[in-house]
């Protein structure tokens, strides 16, 4: 069966938001486990999905500049790609960020925070899911408030990383690589918050 136009872009867009959760399992596990060992590879697999996600826009891109019409306003959808792109970003440059200051061992906070982040790109998946369906759909707008609360709860973690690394640690090197990578946590979270504003701005033009 041919696929609509409108089943086309609610789709794509879904497999937008599933990178996004891909990248954050991707950077759960390398943190989780970490082993300089294997960053290279860990960096490779990161890579690999956060160029999938730039060749699913891209596609998604083009075909937008040839519709005449769109399920949802052009800017709408152009806004919302363009923030799901950056959750993968954002993602991804924690990775760099991590082989740019040659860590070698993780902080104790941070399997906190990949967890949640997790947890906010999984609401973020499911309300994107909704999309197509989000005039009767029960479980968007919750979706869309987890992500938000998620996000202020890694904003506290994030307040308490940064006191405890700049009240226990000396080492000035230490002291800014850390500050840079989690600096880049803290941007993951706003990228989902950022992508759930588009989808809640959807909601409001169109309800």
């Amino acid at each position: 069966m041919k696929q609509s136009r409108d089943q086309y872009y609610f789709e794509t867009m879904a497999r937008c938001a599933e990178f996004g959760r891909k990248a954050a399992v991707c950077l759960q596990e390398s943190l989780g486990g970490f082993d300089t060992a294997t960053l290279s590879a860990r960096m490779e697999a990161m890579h690999a999905i956060e160029h999938d996600a730039d060749m699913l826009k891209h596609d998604m891109m083009e075909r937008l500049g040839k519709e005449f019409m769109t399920p949802i306003e052009l800017e709408d959808l152009v806004a919302l790609s363009q923030e799901l792109d950056n959750v993968v970003d954002c993602i991804d440059d924690v990775m760099q960020r991590i082989f740019i200051h040659n860590v070698t061992a993780m902080r104790d906070d941070v399997g906190e925070l990949t967890a949640l982040l997790v947890r906010c790109v999984e609401a973020l998946c499911s309300a994107v899911g909704e999309l197509s369906n989000f005039r009767k759909s029960d479980t968007i707008r919750p979706a869309i408030v987890e992500v938000n609360s998620l996000e202020s709860e890694a904003d506290g973690l994030y307040l308490k990383a940064m006191r405890r690394l700049y009240t226990t640690e000396s080492d000035p090197v230490t002291v800014l690589s850390w500050t840079h990578l989690y600096e880049g946590l803290e941007n993951c979270f706003d990228a989902c918050e950022h992508a759930s504003d588009v989808i809640e701005s959807v909601i409001m033009k169109n309800s």
